[in-house]
């Protein structure tokens, strides 16, 4: 097991049940614990996600890794997270915490570290694991890498079948420019996206399901504007569908397209 202390973008995510003494109130207390998948994302920690989406590449998590600590950018984690699994959760001022049923205090990592990894495992392993599929972004994430022996799947754009559709000129709250390139795989049914920065460097590629609006919505949370929308390829009647697809989305989401 690696620890490290990072920044996190993932829509890979697992909330596992946990059952352990609380060292608070000494009382037997269900909680959870948070695992994030592979397709994980990080970058340094510390990152802005207001002026430094075109600046700096994401690396994959590449392995499983037990969320120990989750700060920073918080309004999705209490969205997602808290509200949803309220009794488990709680924002404190180091961040997100699991907490005990009973007293309400957080339990130490050291304490649902076993019991999380084990859960997680256990579950995988009989296929009961459900990925809640919702972005999140941390600017100050403690995560312990390991690997988990279980059953995961998940699509990327890795694997081939994907074709460039549409180029989408971008800009970013700081006003740096760069570009999101939609594929799509007509055998698997999926989107994935590549976000580039100057000088056509790669800082992030995601793969999607057939849902544009997830699309739409995950290139809105990274802090992007859509300035101008091109076709891969100028005479492709697939890549003009996919621009009035894509537009459409984009129109459901809120955006105006300029005369």
């Amino acid at each position: 097991m690696t620890q490290h202390d990072r920044s996190l973008l993932t829509s890979e995510w697992y909330v596992v049940p946990i059952s352990v003494d609380c060292a608070g109130c000494g009382a037997q207390t269900r909680s959870a614990g948070i695992i994030v998948g592979p397709s994980s994302f990080t970058n340094a920690a510390d990152f802005d996600l207001e002026s430094d989406v075109f600046e700096k590449p994401w690396e994959p998590l590449e392995a499983f890794g037990l969320v120990e600590k989750l700060g920073g950018r918080t309004e999705n984690v209490e969205r997602f997270v808290v509200k949803r699994y309220h009794s488990a959760f709680a924002m404190q001022e180091d961040g997100l915490k699991a907490v005990c049923e009973h007293c309400s205090d957080s339990l130490p990592g050291a304490l649902i570290r076993v019991a999380a990894m084990d859960s997680f495992v256990r579950l995988g392993q009989r296929r009961l694991l459900k990925n809640e599929g919702l972005m999140f972004f941390s600017s100050n994430v403690v995560l312990t890498q390991f690997h988990g022996g279980t059953w995961i799947q998940e699509s990327g754009i890795e694997g081939g079948g994907y074709s460039l559709l549409l180029l989408c000129d971008a800009e970013d709250a700081s006003g740096g420019e760069g570009v999101v390139e939609l594929w799509h795989s007509v055998e698997r049914n999926d989107y994935a996206v590549v976000i580039k920065g100057h000088g056509d460097r790669e800082m992030l590629r995601r793969g999607f399901s057939d849902d544009l609006e997830q699309v739409v919505a995950d290139v809105t949370g990274l802090g992007l504007v859509l300035t101008q929308l091109r076709l891969a390829q100028d005479e492709s009647p697939y890549c003009e569908l996919a621009r009035n697809i894509f537009l459409s989305a984009l129109s459901r989401a809120g955006y105006q397209q300029d005369e």
